[in-house]
């Protein structure tokens, strides 16, 4: 039985990308044969719809429990502030940095033992802004169920972050080419990931509409999938952003997204080879499962130091 416990804790059940990295670093470490569990902070039934062992708030922490704590959780670092534990910031997007922190003098003031990124452009823009803790970073695996399916003409896309910018492109795009005007889009909101998965698959264009990420998970599922992606890159996103993977575009570069969404258009219907699709893959392919559990493993192994038997399940 572990002497010690690594806690992520969650105010609600995992719903956001970023959620799902955090439930794949418990999944990972409980491969490892680390007791590692999400912390469920309400009181309400949520705890049910963990695929991962979870335990309900309150829980009386062990002293050298780790404690792995979101960017956004402004409220709960105060509360960990005093606690005999070992805190660890995961901060998926530096964007959201200031969520948690009125400002970087106090994130490097506070008492975290290393702060996780899930790329390296997160972890450079950390720095740029003049964070001094320990940073490493951890990139996140693409689920194998994200895989080309039997390809249609439609588009897929998130409107989540740019709702009206995506109205915007979808109308000028609709109305400047008319003769694709038919061709389907489909909005990736409210649904499981494994369905949003299966609509990629079956979609030949992904239409990408991030902003501000620390890396841009939905772009690089959308490779996984074999769509050919078609929009932004949003920060993050250069990290593995090419003119061989995709067509990128510039911030409010309306015209150029229209025309690149036609141009992909052109290429399905005349049912040329395509280039960008493979090299996408490829790109895809370099976010494995088994990168993942190697930088996780020499991540938290370095957090737990010579206490990590203590962690032994």
């Amino acid at each position: 039985m572990a002497l010690n416990t690594l806690y992520f804790p969650f105010y609600v059940p995992p719903v956001t990308g970023g959620d799902y990295v955090a439930i794949d670093h418990i999944v990972g470490l409980n491969m490892l044969g680390f007791d590692a569990r999400a912390l469920y902070l309400q009181s309400d039934s949520g705890y049910l719809k963990f695929p991962v062992p979870v335990v309900r708030a309150p829980v009386r922490l062990n002293s050298n429990d780790i404690v792995v704590v979101g960017e956004v959780h402004k409220q709960l670092f105060e509360q960990l502030r005093g606690l005999d534990c070992v805190k660890v910031l995961h901060n998926q997007n530096p964007y959201y940095t200031f969520l948690g922190f009125d400002t970087v003098q106090q994130l490097n003031a506070y008492p975290l033992a290393k702060i996780i990124t899930p790329s390296h452009f997160t972890e450079a823009k950390l720095v740029e802004m003049g964070v001094t803790k320990p940073i490493r970073c951890v990139r996140p695996f693409i689920p194998s169920y994200f895989a080309p399916g039997t390809k249609r003409l439609q588009i897929a896309f998130s409107p989540t972050k740019r709702p009206q910018e995506s109205s915007y492109v979808m109308g000028r795009f609709k109305s400047q080419f008319p003769e694709f005007a038919d061709v389907p889009w489909v909005p990736l909101t409210g649904m499981p990931r494994q369905t949003c998965a299966q609509i990629m698959g079956q979609s030949a264009i992904y239409s990408a509409f991030p902003l501000l990420e620390g890396l841009g998970l939905m772009n690089l599922e959308a490779m996984a999938s074999g769509c050919h992606v078609v929009g932004y890159a949003a920060g993050g996103g250069t990290e593995y952003a090419t003119a061989e993977n995709g067509f990128w575009i510039g911030e409010t570069e309306h015209e150029e997204f229209i025309s690149k969404l036609k141009d992909c258009c052109d290429l399905v219907r005349g049912k040329a080879f395509n280039p960008y699709i493979e090299s996408g893959l490829e790109t895809a392919r370099s976010y494995s499962r088994e990168n993942f559990e190697t930088e996780l493993r020499d991540c938290y192994l370095e957090i737990m130091g010579p206490l990590a038997a203590r962690f032994r399940k």
